[in-house]
């Protein structure tokens, strides 16, 4: 009997293994380049027709295929890669049936061009656009009604532009003038916009501005979601949350639709008891935004706590708190800490060192939504001598040292900072009153994207997105000179 159940197992779990790992498409692909950083994967999504095109890159070559929704390669192509100093991949648009538009820029975020492709015409073009005036700074790209849309801060102000940038190069321009509102340091002192988005770079000179864009419907790594301003798009809205003060959390949100509509919002955090005026500067902060929740953590060494606000009535939905002393109750992990130097996983026991370290780094939320169920990640990634530079040919800031690609989407990136992490967290699960739930934790799509992605030898142009509610893992094996997609499911 004993040998019936352990062959019946096997069964189970090699169905399983298979089915999280679903072959949707296998094409043959000859890139260019034995570099890794030469190559890359561009995935889009007709939102009208849900047709997936992909589009991967290497050193000479831009390989365009299109999908329908079986996966059945239904168009073919491929274009000479412009030759040009501008190579960077910062934003790509579907705008028409035939057309992609992708804008690029230089490494200083100074120049840019856009790159179109008509596929029927089977054309392609470099368009010239210069939006950015002397006095502005970079500070991201998102898309709005298939238009690709950037996001400028004016130095040493508290104004901000949003260019909307045309099919032909030219850009309309939406200006936000938040002189009149407060914005605040670590001090909780009064400081521009401007400052607020300038990142503390070890004593470097050169100022770097730092905005990490959130996707609330996928697990987010506390390497993303630990960064003190973050930027979220809802419908017409365009949301930033800004933790530098420890005294409150700010939400500005923009109404893509004038630059007269604007509104800032302060949400305050609740207040340490071991807090002082000595020890204000060593106060961790953060937050996240998620199915009109604002959660929120504070903590110092020694004691943390953690609340869930109501986005809309700032009314206090639950709070917990954590001193030294304490056993974490709310938790269905261990207390993890991965990627050490010299060990890369390992579990603690005691409360007082999970409360040490993630106070010594940057202190973080992640929040995913399984069902009616809500895992919640708190913890902290470890601060280090790198700099996070702009997204480029290479890794970012020796986190994802296996990640070489300059154009990520959201979801990519989240996953391979969900893959590379270097952070102490532990996961809890609650139901949607914030009740905490016992049980053993299940592993999501990216856990099992990632344990697969460790068997692929030679993996070039990575990619994952989502596709019908499910997640798709793209990859090239250059051994094989094929381009596969697979489906994976939570």
């Amino acid at each position: 009997m004993s040998k019936i159940i352990f062959t019946l197992l096997l069964i189970s779990f090699f169905v399983q293994s298979v089915q999280s790992q679903e072959l949707l498409s296998e094409n043959e692909l000859a890139l260019k380049s034995s570099l890794s950083e030469r190559r890359e994967s561009i995935p889009i999504i007709d939102t009208l027709t849900n047709d997936l095109s992909l589009f991967i890159i290497d050193r000479k070559n831009i390989h365009f295929n299109k999908f329908d929704k079986e996966f059945k390669v239904i168009d073919q192509q491929k274009f000479e890669r412009p030759k040009s100093q501008i190579k960077k991949f910062l934003e790509k648009v579907h705008p028409s049936k035939e057309e992609y538009l992708f804008l690029l820029s230089n490494d200083t975020r100074k120049k840019f061009e856009l790159l179109k492709i008509n596929t029927h015409q089977q054309e392609i073009k470099v368009i010239p656009t210069s939006f950015l005036s002397d006095k502005e700074y970079y500070l991201k790209t998102f898309t709005y009604k298939n238009q690709i849309c950037v996001l400028t801060v004016f130095r040493k102000t508290s104004k901000v532009n949003i260019h909307k940038i045309s099919r032909d190069g030219k850009a309309k321009t939406l200006t936000y003038d938040l002189t009149s509102e407060e914005f605040f340091d670590k001090f909780d002192k009064k400081i521009s916009l401007y400052k607020s988005f300038i990142v503390s770079n070890n004593g470097a000179t050169r100022s770097t501005f730092g905005i990490e864009h959130i996707k609330e419907d996928i697990p987010n790594a506390l390497e993303s979601t630990s960064k003190l301003v973050k930027l979220y798009q809802q419908k017409e809205n365009l949301i930033l949350t800004i933790d530098n003060g420890h005294k409150y959390t700010q939400l500005i949100t923009f109404n893509l639709e004038s630059d007269s509509n604007f509104e800032v919002n302060n949400f305050e955090k609740v207040q340490l008891l071991s807090a002082s005026e000595t020890n204000k500067s060593f106060t961790k902060s953060n937050s996240l935004i998620s199915k009109n929740r604002l959660y929120q953590i504070i903590g110092l060494k020694g004691e943390m706590k953690f609340t869930v606000k109501d986005l809309n009535s700032k009314e206090l939905i639950k709070s917990f708190s954590l001193q030294k002393e304490d056993s974490i109750s709310f938790k269905n992990s261990p207390i993890i800490q991965e990627g050490g130097y010299y060990v890369n996983y390992r579990e603690m026991e005691k409360t007082q060192k999970f409360l040490r370290k993630i106070a010594a780094g940057n202190m973080g939320i992640s929040v995913y939504h399984r069902g009616n169920d809500i895992n919640v990640t708190l913890g902290g990634v470890q601060q280090t001598s790198y700099a996070y530079p702009m997204m480029g040919f290479g890794a970012i800031g020796g986190v994802m040292t296996a990640v070489a690609t300059s154009m990520m989407t959201p979801t990519y990136y989240a996953y391979a900072s969900y893959s590379s992490s270097k952070s102490t967290r532990i996961i809890c699960l609650f139901d949607s009153n914030m009740s905490h739930i016992d049980g053993e934790l299940s592993p999501n799509a990216f856990d099992k994207i990632k344990d697969f992605s460790k068997e692929v030898l030679n993996k070039k142009a990575e990619t994952v997105f989502k596709y019908n509610g499910h997640y798709v893992y793209g990859y090239y094996e250059s051994l094989k000179k094929k381009y596969f997609l697979r489906k994976f499911e939570d």
